[in-house]
């Protein structure tokens, strides 16, 4: 069974995106939500991916 996105995982992947430009300033908390939800979703299939091989 593939381990679940921890919310320290997707924290410190939202600030290093946010750092790099993968994903933009927000002026709006919602927009930071869509994103965060976005890459949790990323983080989740990308330990799926490992856990199959």
């Amino acid at each position: 069974m593939a381990r679940s996105a921890t919310h320290e995982m997707i924290k410190a992947a939202m600030i290093k995106a946010i750092e790099t430009g993968l994903v933009p300033r927000h002026r709006h908390l919602d927009g930071y939500v869509k994103s965060w939800e976005s890459l949790a979703l990323v983080i989740q299939a990308a330990l799926e991916a490992t856990h199959d091989n």
